[in-house]
């Protein structure tokens, strides 16, 4: 197995990574497990969380105990109450105040108002108008809820994802409601120096579906449920629809999904209530598929996404007699390229289980994570006539979070790659297909994430950046045939990644001495240029579209990093790596503040016409792109199919001081 990992640096971000560590460090708390709750395709409810009197605190309260940590009971199809409790001292957690039952019965997060209504209400319901409340119960309420608590609620209609803030001002009113002002609390407020771990699967009766195509059924499987709070069983998908594509045409989609996800929350706190001392928030996505795509592409089709189903949770976990909320949701998408025209028909299986999780400790700060796991896919039919590259996939963008303030994001997309001139035929009546061309089949499995570092502490949003994590590209043969009349040679196009090590696809260079010591590098495989980069991450996109074999015989080349060759200043403000006339860039590197780019001499004379294509504020990418999304997630730019790289400007962006990105390309004409 590959795991891939980034490490952020603390020094350029030490106070948010504090912050956003005391937030997390309350998430491992909750990694105990989900809440069982019951739904269907078009609805769920809420999990209810009971007050349970909690023993008062001693002096001698160890540090970070692991807290028992259970699943909340069944729905009761009622609103849950909410747990008024005081702040953490010192190594205990949060203890209960002796409030009356009490629900969330209105909140609004940006004016950090909330009301608390007596629990079975009408109020607590999210009625306009609540029962009369019995008499003097407004006084009791009122004396419990004081400034300085923290009030946890889990899912209500109020606040879906739940809500944990600390109070600022009470005010009681003759109905037995208690209106109150609060601020943003930390879990750490609440956890303490307490610790738990967890990896547990997400019931499929917690999760709300829904559907974004016709002709798509949704079905769980429920499985056994143990008392420790494993849960088993499966999201299931089954569709057969015709969807539209761009130019008129259309696509037919059919088959199945069964998805298996977990979220990863582990937690262990300090002494301090922003001091935490590790945290993991992350999730993995299991699944079986069997899918099948047919449409008619023409020209350069993609990537197509079409939304197939949303998924949303959010159990509530008893962390102690403390309730905390994770919030899991994710998309389920078919994705659709093709490059070229082509006939596509085919259906695939997919098996596999992959990871994303990120992981903070105390000194080095955060470390993102993607774990690949295993993957297989294999062509069950095809029928392909054409000459193109295509791909079909099944995309997954989800994300968890706790009270939606923080958490991880990432996109999940095994795929199916192939590419014919000519046309294959591969079924159960056809043992050895039937080909006239070439055809090569690839699998492969692409993840791109990022932390959602949008934190909230005291109402100030600290940073507003997403950092993002290392993508993980991996593409493997699945096999090839060729038969039949020579076709025309196929456009290949290749993604580069060096995020975290080199990504030489030159098999020239690979016999060669390292053409750029101490640098983070990249090179296009022999025969191709470089067309395209990626900002904010370390892709590249090669290809041999319009002219290949470009580089001489004699395998020339030089690396720049910044000035020795520009003759004009094209991007005003950034450093510029760029090549002598008569070279083109096929390969670039990264060492820390500065970049470089690989100067391969041309084997025949180049075009001297030349435009700057900015990328830095999203894609900037012809308006037929061939290669699909190299760098998903990320502003991507290209140069046009009869244009190559001449050079690349670069800076640092101001959330990412230690390392250069690029933010402009020098395109220049190939004649």
């Amino acid at each position: 197995m590959t795991v891939r990992k980034l490490t952020l640096s603390a020094a350029a971000t030490t106070t948010v990574l504090l912050l956003c560590g005391s937030i997390l460090g309350a998430t491992s708390a909750t990694a105990a497990g989900p809440a069982t709750t019951t739904t269907s395709a078009t609805g769920s409810t809420a999990a209810p969380v009971t007050t349970v009197p909690a023993p008062a605190a001693t002096s001698e309260a160890p540090g970070a105990a692991d807290l028992p940590t259970t699943l909340a009971p069944p729905s009761s199809g009622t609103t849950p109450e909410a747990t008024v409790v005081r702040p953490a001292q010192g190594s205990a957690p949060a203890t209960t105040a002796a409030a009356p039952p009490l629900a969330l019965s209105s909140y609004d997060p940006k004016a950090g108002t909330a009301v608390l209504a007596p629990a079975g209400t009408e109020a607590a319901g999210g009625a306009a108008k609540a029962e009369a409340a019995p008499s003097g119960s407004a006084a009791p309420a009122a004396v419990a809820v004081q400034p300085g608590q923290l009030i946890d609620s889990p899912p209500t209609p109020a606040a879906p994802h739940g809500a944990l803030v600390a109070v600022t001002g009470v005010r009681p009113a003759a109905d037995g409601t208690v209106a109150v002002t609060t601020r943003p609390a930390t879990l750490p407020e609440l956890l303490g120096a307490t610790s738990a771990d967890l990896h547990s699967a997400i019931s499929p009766a917690a999760f709300e579906v829904k559907p974004w195509i016709s002709g798509l059924q949704v079905t769980t499987d429920l499985g056994p449920t143990s008392g420790s709070g494993s849960v088993s069983g499966g999201l299931g998908l089954s569709a057969d629809a015709t969807v539209p594509l761009p130019g008129g045409s259309s696509a037919q989609l059919s088959g199945s999904v069964e998805l298996h996800p977990a979220v990863d929350f582990s937690y262990r706190g300090g002494l301090g209530l922003i001091d935490p001392q590790q945290a993991r928030i992350g999730f993995t996505l299991g699944a079986h598929a069997d899918w099948h795509v047919s449409a008619a592409l023409t020209g350069s089709t993609g990537p197509v996404r079409i939304a197939l189903a949303s998924y949303s949770a959010s159990p509530v976990v008893m962390v102690g007699v403390l309730p905390v909320v994770i919030n899991l949701a994710f998309t389920l998408y078919a994705d659709i390229s093709a490059d070229g025209t082509v006939t596509l028909d085919a259906e695939q299986a997919y098996d596999g289980t992959w990871g994303v999780h990120s992981d903070y400790t105390k000194g080095p700060g955060w470390t993102t994570t993607t774990d690949p796991g295993t993957s297989t896919v294999s062509p069950l039919r095809l029928d392909l006539r054409g000459s193109a590259t295509a791909k079909a996939g099944l995309l997954a963008e989800a994300s968890v979070a706790l009270y939606d303030t923080v958490g991880v994001k990432a996109s999940i997309e095994p795929y199916l790659r192939v590419a014919v001139n000519g046309s294959v035929l591969l079924d159960a009546a056809h043992p050895e297909p039937e080909v006239n061309g070439t055809v090569a089949l690839y699998g492969g499995l692409d993840i791109n994430g990022a932390l959602m570092a949008r934190l909230v502490v005291l109402g100030t949003p600290i940073l507003e950046q997403d950092l993002p994590f290392l993508a993980f590209h991996r593409e493997w043969p699945v096999t090839s045939w060729s038969a039949g009349q020579s076709p025309v040679p196929l456009v290949n196009w290749t993604t580069l990644s060096a995020g975290l090590i080199d990504d030489n696809q030159s098999a020239h260079l690979r016999t060669r001495p390292d053409w750029d010591p101490s640098a983070l590098k990249a090179s296009c495989p022999d025969g191709t240029r470089l067309l395209g980069l990626a900002h904010g991450s370390d892709n590249g996109l090669c290809g041999d579209v319009t002219r290949a074999n470009l580089w001489g015989a004699d395998h020339r080349y030089v690396v720049d990093h910044g000035g020795t060759y520009v003759t004009t200043d094209w991007a005003p403000g950034y450093t510029k790596a760029q090549c002598p006339a008569g070279s083109f860039v096929s390969g670039y590197s990264r060492n820390g503040r500065t970049l470089g780019v690989l100067c391969a001499e041309s084997a025949t004379p180049l075009g001297t016409a030349a435009r700057t294509v900015w990328f830095d504020k999203g894609d900037n990418r012809p308006a037929v792109a061939g290669g699909g999304d190299f760098a998903y997630g990320f502003g991507k730019g290209q140069c046009a199919d009869d244009e190559f790289v001449a050079g690349v400007a670069y800076s640092q962006p101001w959330w990412q001081l230690w390392a250069a990105r690029p933010y402009a390309l020098l395109c220049q004409k190939l004649a």
